[in-house]
């Protein structure tokens, strides 16, 4: 049975909406131009979007991400963050998760970290491609993190749960395993964080109670020895392990990068373009692409077809090469335990900085390592993407010449 509704409580309705900032009535949406046209005025005014997402501009020029929501009748502002740190499709999705958040009544009480550590896989995990790296995540946290923290409420945990938990993680010798879980946690919280749960956590820096892990180094072939590695990587006979090889060298990627690489990730045939799920560092990455590594992708296109995947699977259609395909193609060239395929990485690293003309910010940039100083972290964003093309064309070059180059 339908219930009585006056035309003055819908105009009230929708005048409550549009002042909480509800866009469910008007279906235009906001656009990069637009946003980034926005001119400051006397006062603070705001762009709206869809679903209830709006941007702030100040008279300052500082535009910021945020939605109005209601719990328990309270009226409240979740803020996601600055624009252009926070692009506009990403503050869209931060604000799709904070809506199923609402709707799914956590907000209405504070969750135990099991319940949200399960929230998290559901709106985390799905990014990550890689489904082994899922499982060991997921595999980690239940069985090292829940049976000590998983049914205190989250508001509820103590710093000193958390440096008892990883420590005594430690203590059993797997030290890696230990900063592992620490970040995890780290992670889960701040996802509390995020979605409006928490103002902070006790989780934040938590690895730095541990000792640091031992390193260990991939074994690299020196600059001297690449020529002839080089060389015997050119004469391999399988033509998609031989490409993948000379493609990782050229990009200077990591594995997992490489091997899910997606043909619609490459840019009018000049960048490729890593995603963020797939970034050791959670950023995205742009690879300028080199003369050479542009044949080899025509190359490879002759035995990979329209397949997804760049490097796919000789013996199986629409999946990427193994997790081993490359390092046991460096065994059978004679280079076990000389050489793996992180290894170009390093080399690339050594010769760029012996040899050429470019600067340690921009090498470390196209790495895409994290920067170690706090303070040129926060001030030295720059993207250098200039000097990266050039940097990219100059490491091909050293590659071929490698290769051209006749033995002593």
């Amino acid at each position: 049975m339908f219930h009585h509704v006056s035309l003055y409580s819908v105009l009230l309705h929708v005048v409550e909406g549009y002042r909480q900032g509800y866009r469910g009535f008007n279906t235009l949406m906001l656009t990069s131009k637009q946003i980034d046209g926005a001119k400051p005025k006397d006062r603070q005014y705001k762009l709206y979007d869809a679903d209830s997402l709006y941007l702030i501009v100040t008279p300052r020029s500082v535009k910021s991400w945020r939605t109005n929501y209601k719990i328990d009748g309270k009226s409240k502002t979740k803020t996601f963050g600055l624009y252009p740190e926070i692009s506009l499709a990403k503050a869209r999705l931060l604000n799709s998760e904070f809506k199923d958040f609402l709707a799914s009544g956590m907000a209405r009480s504070m969750p135990t970290f099991d319940a949200l550590k399960a929230d998290w896989y559901k709106h985390k995990l799905p990014g990550l491609k890689n489904i082994k790296h899922k499982q060991t995540i997921m595999s980690r946290v239940d069985t090292y993190v829940s049976p000590v923290i998983g049914k205190k409420v989250i508001d509820t945990i103590k710093r000193a749960d958390l440096v008892d938990m990883v420590q005594k993680i430690q203590a059993k010798g797997i030290s890696e395993t230990a900063h592992r879980v620490a970040m995890h946690v780290r992670q889960i919280l701040d996802y509390a964080v995020d979605i409006g749960k928490l103002e902070n956590h006790p989780a934040v820096n938590l690895s730095r109670v541990l000792q640091a892990p031992k390193v260990t180094h991939m074994p690299c072939v020196s600059i001297e020895e690449a020529p002839q590695l080089f060389k015997d990587i050119m004469a391999y006979t399988e033509p998609i392990t031989r490409i993948g090889l000379m493609l990782t060298a050229l990009t200077m990627t990591r594995t997992g990068e490489i091997r899910w690489w997606e043909l619609s990730e490459i840019r009018d045939k000049t960048f490729w373009v890593i995603p963020e799920v797939r970034m050791k560092m959670g950023k995205i990455h742009v690879v300028p692409l080199s003369k050479f590594a542009l044949q080899l992708l025509d190359e490879i296109n002759l035995h990979t077809g329209d397949y997804k995947y760049v490097l796919n699977s000789p013996t199986r259609p629409a999946h990427p090469i193994s997790e081993n395909t490359m390092l046991f193609g460096l065994y059978r060239l004679g280079y076990r335990n000389r050489m793996t395929v992180h290894g170009f990485r390093a080399l690339a690293s050594t010769v760029l900085n012996e040899q050429s003309p470019f600067s340690r910010d921009v090498i470390e940039r196209q790495l895409a390592h994290q920067e170690t100083d706090a303070v040129r972290k926060a001030y030295n964003r720059a993207e250098y993407l200039e000097e990266r093309v050039k940097l990219m064309d100059w490491w091909a070059e050293w590659i071929l010449a490698a290769i051209a180059k006749k033995p002593n």
